[in-house]
């Protein structure tokens, strides 16, 4: 500790982090230096239950779901809630309170289950075959399985959510910065590759997103940025979204639900970063497209899921 505060200049230099933890907090009162990143003890507002209450905080759209719960049997009761509220249900999606790229989501089918469907049988029976489907969710990794799943609820506490469905989805999201004025500053929006066996998992992005919601992101964006501020989050923050095609609605064809805040810089950051660095370009916040110093419109595509099985034999002399 001695030797990095005498190799910085404290009255000029600050940390920034990834993701900000009591850790990086205990470092920089260490060294004496600003933390520009999120106060550790506002993490909950970047949890799932957390993002709920943002969400209907700031009048965002967002899927119909459930409080915080610590146990199966608790689970089991919101899913059922849940389904109560929505009889057209296919299916809920799971969702430990504290994920990373979708890896703590899993799907509950609630196909097989029309037998005690709302209408057809008691809440309390309803309860039990749910219940006795855990077993069965559909986890977003190959070696996840329930009996590990739900030894985590305890500890991390989950939430059920209405899956959102449809014939064509996109997964949009939108990045913000607050400052340590409370400043809001919308930094970009991209639409988000997804993977895994529900579609579940983060692959990559494109940027920026489409046209047709790009403008909407912003002041949604801006509406949770606002909200965040107000508690005294500080630093990067995202948005992640639902995206569905309704040509039915063709004064306001895409209807967009929130699902998500991530407070933390997260898998769009970086490559926006080496696009601003590659081209000393600036963000057009009414339009939402990137221009570099000639004016020309730039694009993207980036992943941080570059996997092939012959890379593994990849050798370099």
């Amino acid at each position: 500790m001695a030797r990095l505060r005498c190799a910085i200049r404290r009255d000029r230099a600050y940390m920034t982090c990834y993701n900000s933890t009591p850790l990086e907090r205990d470092l920089a009162l260490q060294l004496e230096i600003p933390l520009l990143a999120l106060d550790p003890d506002l993490l909950y507002w970047g949890t799932k239950s957390g993002s709920r209450e943002i969400f209907l905080e700031s009048q965002v759209p967002c899927p119909d779901g459930s409080d915080l719960v610590r146990n199966a049997d608790d689970l089991a009761v919101a899913a059922a809630e849940l389904w109560e509220r929505n009889p057209d249900l296919k299916r809920i999606v799971v969702k430990l309170n504290e994920g990373f790229s979708g890896g703590g989501n899993a799907i509950l089918n609630l196909q097989p289950l029309q037998q005690v469907a709302p209408g057809c049988s008691s809440p309390t029976v309803r309860v039990a075959a749910i219940r006795d489907r855990f077993s069965t969710l559909s986890f977003q990794t190959d070696t996840e399985t329930w009996e590990h799943y739900s030894s985590r609820i305890p500890e991390l506490g989950a939430i059920v959510e209405a899956f959102v469905e449809g014939e064509e989805k996109r997964s949009p999201s939108v990045q913000g910065n607050i400052t340590p004025t409370g400043e809001v500053e919308i930094l970009s929006t991209h639409d988000q590759i997804l993977g895994g066996p529900d579609g579940q998992i983060f692959l990559g992005c494109y940027f920026p997103a489409q046209e047709a919601y790009r403008v909407r992101l912003h002041r949604y964006g801006m509406q949770v940025g606002q909200a965040l501020a107000a508690k005294g989050a500080l630093e990067r923050f995202s948005l992640d979204f639902i995206a569905v095609h309704r040509p039915e609605h063709p004064e306001d064809e895409w209807e967009i639900q929130a699902i998500e805040i991530n407070l933390r810089k997260g898998g769009t950051t970086h490559p926006f970063m080496t696009l601003k660095l590659l081209t000393h370009g600036r963000y057009d916040f009414t339009t939402g497209v990137f221009y570099n110093q000639e004016g020309k419109p730039k694009y993207y595509i980036a992943t941080d899921n570059l996997q092939r099985e012959h890379y593994k034999r990849t050798q370099f002399q």
